[in-house]
């Protein structure tokens, strides 16, 4: 992994982008709005390592689909005198020119006499005419070439850091005027020396544990999430007594994110949801994990929805400081929690599928069903062993044995909004075990807990018999339109 301090001082992209050192951006992002496109002229190389700067920026260099976007890039992009790169060559078969994104756009812009095709005339630059018009040379012409970054789904494709963008605030700053919603953080372990704000935008790592952004160290909040805003796959690393996140107005989410902190210097709450819109939008939690801190939650206002989620090593799951929140959770793990009450504002609070196991708090809410509580078989809850894999070692996975297997209720699941249906590990959830009797004789079965048993023997068996069938259409009709898919 790279070690990588993002922030207004600049950044250390590590071995990856070092050995690209000479090829650097002189113009862009320049945004196209006819196309949704992003554009970078980039110089310092040949043909080759021009493209492969494109490439790990995350797009290509340039194709070229008609006479408007060629305009608008030889008046933006190109500028005068100067013969820049785009992606039309025929390096592959000599007289056969395609471009190196895949397009098939059929568009050409060639000045008289080109092109002037031979073996060693493989690449096509601008010539540096107002016109826009095109030439063939060879590879070393260089040194300067466009690059596009095209759109998603009509959708401008997210900022990659540190491959388009090295610095991350920079990223942010670079947002609106790209088009923007959504900034992809590479793998590795990041450092933010002031707050973010995703204000209807997602930052999306490469995973838990794999890209882990140590939040700032001054009196305030690190990420502010709000409008619709999003974290995902990642893990954040508080370093002082502020929340790492605060859920503003307007709702969010996050999905597969780790909420924790650094021992002995940050002991606060970890996620505090305060949403203060005249209309309530809910805050939904999925897939996510909080550990190492006095608290994960504090539900200031509003509606927090939590799914497949585990909670462990905390003082308490909740500790609210002021004003009032509802909190649902469904299919959740808490585990080695307390001294203290588990959870604050026992009447607001639901939970589902989930369970409780190895806490020395006291459990203090009395809205609980179907869910394992040591010590407790009331109602529909149920007490035992869940036969984990390894909880010493964070692995939560249910054994064959386990009293969990599909005792659990797929409504109550899909009350809570998840965000796709997954269990914490990323596998299918509600996979009907047959040899185990279902707790409910309609609605399907679920395992209680974040984590799903085993996923189906094949994608179209989604009752996990071995066999695509009917049942497995009735199984599908079940859960049709009931899901909130990415």
């Amino acid at each position: 992994m790279v070690s990588v301090r993002l922030g207004l001082l600049g950044a250390v992209v590590g071995v990856a982008a070092a050995a690209q050192a000479a090829v650097s951006i002189v113009v862009g992002p320049v945004y196209n709005a006819a196309n949704g496109s992003r554009y970078y002229k980039i110089t310092g190389g040949d043909w080759n390592q021009l493209r492969a700067f494109a490439v790990s920026m995350g797009g290509d260099l340039a194709s070229i689909d008609d006479a408007d976007e060629n305009a608008w890039v030889r008046a933006n992009v190109v500028g005068n005198n100067t013969k820049p790169y785009i992606g039309l060559n025929d390096a592959g078969v000599e007289g056969t020119l395609v471009w190196s994104n895949g397009s098939t756009s059929t568009y050409r812009n060639w000045r008289l006499g080109e092109p002037s095709n031979s073996a060693a005339k493989d690449y096509v630059r601008y010539d540096a005419s107002v016109a826009g018009t095109w030439e063939i040379v060879t590879v070393a012409f260089g040194p300067e070439a466009i690059v596009e970054i095209s759109p998603i789904g009509g959708v401008p494709a997210p900022i990659r850091v540190p491959g388009e963008v090295p610095v991350l605030l920079n990223a942010f700053a670079t947002l609106a005027s790209v088009g923007a919603r959504q900034i992809d953080l590479a793998a590795g372990t990041y450092q933010l020396i002031q707050g973010i704000g995703l204000d209807g935008t997602t930052l999306r790592g490469a995973g838990i544990g794999q890209t882990i952004l140590q939040l700032g160290i001054g009196p305030t909040p690190a990420v502010v999430v709000q409008n619709s805003g999003s974290v995902q796959d990642i893990t954040l690393v508080n370093r002082n007594s502020e929340p790492s996140v605060v859920f503003a107005s307007g709702g969010g989410s996050a999905r597969r994110v780790e909420f924790t902190s650094l021992p002995g210097t940050a002991d606060g709450t970890l996620v505090v949801a305060a949403n203060f819109s005249s209309v309530l939008q809910p805050i939904t939690l999925d897939a996510c994990v909080f550990n190492t801190s006095s608290s994960a939650l504090d539900i200031d206002n509003g509606l927090v929805l939590v799914t497949s989620s585990v909670f462990r090593d905390l003082g308490a799951v909740s500790a609210n400081s002021s004003g009032f929140g509802y909190a649902r959770y469904a299919n959740c793990l808490f585990t080695r929690c307390g001294p203290t009450n588990l959870f604050d504002q026992v009447n607001t609070v639901t939970v589902f599928n989930s369970i409780f196991w190895d806490n020395n708090g006291l459990l203090n809410v009395p809205n609980v069903s179907d869910s394992l509580v040591p010590g407790v078989a009331s109602g529909t809850n149920f007490t035992g062993n869940p036969k984990f894999v390894n909880a010493a070692a964070n692995n939560f996975q249910l054994g064959a044995d386990s009293p969990c297997i599909d005792r659990g209720s797929v409504s109550a699941y899909l009350s809570c909004q998840p965000s796709d249906f997954l269990d914490f590990a990323g596998r299918p959830r509600a996979v009907d075990i047959p040899t185990v009797a279902n707790r409910f004789a309609t609605g399907g079965a679920i395992d209680v807990g974040p984590m799903e048993l085993a996923p189906p023997a094949c994608p179209g068996d989604l009752n996990a018999d071995g066999v695509v069938d009917d049942l497995d259409f009735q199984v599908f009709v079940v859960w049709y339109n009931q899901v909130i898919c990415p």
